[in-house]
């Protein structure tokens, strides 16, 4: 009883200590924080704010105003996000996270610089699937080390409470990385990001940006969309030339299921929908994954079952009025490629409480083992919480058709496909 008192009292000594949460505001950002001090708070939100000014002198469409969420507690770990849009998360341990680099292993001025960074490429790419990891975090890496010596530029050597160089985590951290004999996924992609700007200027790049977002690229192979876009912006030669480079190591192909698209009216069906489940019913907690999906896996009771919908457990988030914009469902095959995309409208989700939302599709065949995903395109504003339960039963997974699915192992995603049978005897099922 002795020790247990001492615990408790230790545990409410450690919460009297805490620093007090709080708002800090600079240019056209604000940071809510809770388990750190103001000066970290600030010095984090003039950072953004700086980083953020810079990325729009260069001609990047910046946010309106850019929201941080800092959690700090023993709980939480080191991660930082962005939705890609006007949001940023992130989160630590303990207060030894916001020392300097050298002490902390964690450099929060350069975060707050790449994830700037995303923002300026994700929201002139919207549709960015076919990035690879040296496309994306290479991108970031490029132009959020060019943003750490803007921040140090307009900053100061002060900015940081625990104060360091910070102007060693910007290019010249990159310039040394790319003169090493083998630069990492990440460093190399950076690489070929600054080559591009050697040849159409630091704010030709943008322009590109903006035409790729526009292009129409078969997920397939995006390659000759987005390589015809970038030729159409300047007759340079040394442009094909970097992109015959960059193509391969910067877009992912996702090849299509070679399992054939089968559809069948209702008439086709036995009319008997049976629905397969892993999940438990009971939700223990929820999810909104950004740049991801919500993949379950399933094996079909015969050869002649077809998709006809699917039930979520979930509600979606954001205004009151849903986004005029769709989401998808996939059916897959046993590899997680694509078989069939259905684009339904976000209204099918209301706005609060959970509940199992049904979601008819047209009858597709299934293979015997095959998947189903859910993909919302989620940022800080609008999105869906898919539900889970509390045990994994291995057959969940995060990931978009065409990449290779991420097991997840805090529970069974509350995602239930319906099935129903061919009918026997005559009729002619179609090929989509």
């Amino acid at each position: 009883m002795r020790a247990a008192a001492v615990i408790v009292a230790a545990a409410a000594l450690c919460a009297l200590l805490a620093p007090a949460p709080g708002t800090f505001k600079a240019d056209r950002v604000s940071v809510t924080y809770s388990g750190i001090g103001e000066p970290q708070a600030e010095a984090i939100g003039r950072a953004a704010a700086a980083a953020r000014c810079a990325a729009a002198d260069l001609g990047y469409d910046m946010p309106e105003g850019i929201s941080i969420n800092v959690t700090c507690g023993a709980d939480q770990r080191s991660r930082l996000w962005t939705d890609g849009r006007d949001h940023f998360e992130l989160t630590a341990q303990s207060e030894k996270d916001f020392r300097k680099p050298a002490e902390s292993g964690i450099f929060h001025l350069y975060g707050m610089c790449h994830e700037v960074g995303h923002l300026a490429q994700y929201r002139l790419i919207p549709k960015h699937d076919w990035m690879t990891t040296a496309a994306a975090e290479g991108w970031a890496h490029y132009l959020g080390s060019r943003l750490v010596d803007a921040v140090y530029a307009r900053e100061g050597p002060d900015l940081w409470p625990d104060k360091y160089d910070y102007r060693a985590d910007g290019m010249a951290r990159l310039t040394r990385q790319l003169s090493s004999a083998r630069p990492d996924e990440v460093a190399a992609g950076a690489g070929l990001w600054l080559e591009l700007a050697g040849i159409v200027g630091e704010r030709g790049i943008p322009a590109i940006f903006r035409t790729w977002g526009a292009a129409e690229a078969d997920p397939a192979d995006p390659g000759p969309a987005l390589g015809k876009a970038l030729l159409a912006t300047s007759k340079d030669p040394r442009l094909a030339a970097w992109w015959k480079k960059a193509e391969p190591v910067f877009v992912q192909k996702r090849e299509r299921s070679a399992f054939a698209a089968k559809t069948a009216t209702p008439a086709q069906l036995a009319g008997k929908p049976a629905e397969l489940a892993h999940d438990d019913g009971t939700p223990a907690g929820k999810m909104s994954l950004t740049g991801s999906g919500h993949a379950v896996r399933f094996d079909a009771p015969s050869a002649a079952s077809y998709l006809v919908g699917l039930r979520i457990y979930g509600s979606r988030y954001g205004a009151q009025q849903p986004p005029a914009e769709n989401f998808h469902l996939w059916l897959c095959d046993g590899q997680f490629k694509a078989i069939a995309d259905f684009a339904l409208p976000y209204s099918a989700f209301e706005r609060g409480e959970p509940k199992w939302v049904a979601l008819p599709v047209r009858p597709t065949l299934v293979p015997q083992r095959f998947f189903v995903c859910a993909g919302f395109d989620p940022s800080s504003t609008k999105g869906v919480f898919v539900h889970r339960d509390a045990s994994a039963g291995g057959d969940s997974f995060c990931g978009l058709p065409g990449q290779p699915p991420q097991p997840f192992a805090a529970g069974d995603w509350m995602v239930r496909p319906t099935l129903d049978q061919a009918k026997a005897g005559p009729g002619t099922l179609r090929k989509k």
